[in-house]
């Protein structure tokens, strides 16, 4: 004799009468508790493949959003910078300082001489980015870049890192360059280089 089925509800064996997919005995509570229980799995599960719905339609938006693209990269690229810019001095023996003021073991950041609202096309631009101290030079003089009584500026703290010739070609290149646009794709694909040269930095 073939083994019965078990009620879905209730756990007790019962022959099926209605239909070979019968799943409750014949007690109506079960068939009511396994009906809604049914239910709230559809509901469930339309709710999960709605979210996904909903979370690969913004991750569509995001990925083509060139702001946001923009804005990542950018922070990705200022950390490059800066673990690029300590490394110059200490392969040298020299200690890390200001491009601005050249003070020494201060709140590092990636300066831009040329500031992405007005020049956005240097805005991953090596040249037109040095080491700088944030809190002072980069956010409250804006870079600092004529100096003033008390520190010497990025223009001249270019000269004394680099020599005279070398800051004229940073200074003139920083000033004629031509204006850039990138895509969503460039930008992603930016992103994971310098995100891999930071990874080979970080390590040694």
């Amino acid at each position: 004799m073939p083994k019965l089925p078990k009620c879905k509800v209730c756990k007790q064996e019962f022959e099926r009468k209605y239909t070979t997919t019968q799943r409750t005995c014949g007690v109506l509570a079960c068939a009511i508790t396994d009906g809604r229980s049914q239910e709230n799995k559809r509901l469930v599960k339309e709710h999960k493949v709605a979210r996904a719905a909903t979370r690969a339609a913004k991750q569509a938006l995001y990925t083509n959003d060139v702001t946001k693209q923009l804005k990542l990269t950018q922070i990705v690229f200022n950390k490059l910078r800066k673990f690029e810019e300590i490394k110059w001095f200490r392969d040298r023996g020299l200690e890390p300082e200001c491009i601005s003021c050249a003070k020494t073991n201060m709140d590092w950041c990636c300066s831009h001489l040329k500031t992405v609202g007005s020049h956005s096309e240097l805005r991953f631009d090596r040249d037109n980015t040095k080491l700088a101290c944030n809190r002072y030079c980069n956010k409250a003089l804006s870079g600092n870049i004529n100096g003033n009584k008390t520190t010497r500026g990025y223009l001249v703290g270019l000269a004394e890192r680099f020599g005279k010739v070398e800051a004229d070609r940073i200074i003139d290149y920083c000033e004629t360059n031509q204006v850039k646009k990138w895509s969503c794709d460039e930008l992603i694909e930016m992103r994971t280089e310098f995100n891999r040269e930071i990874r080979i930095l970080e390590k040694g």
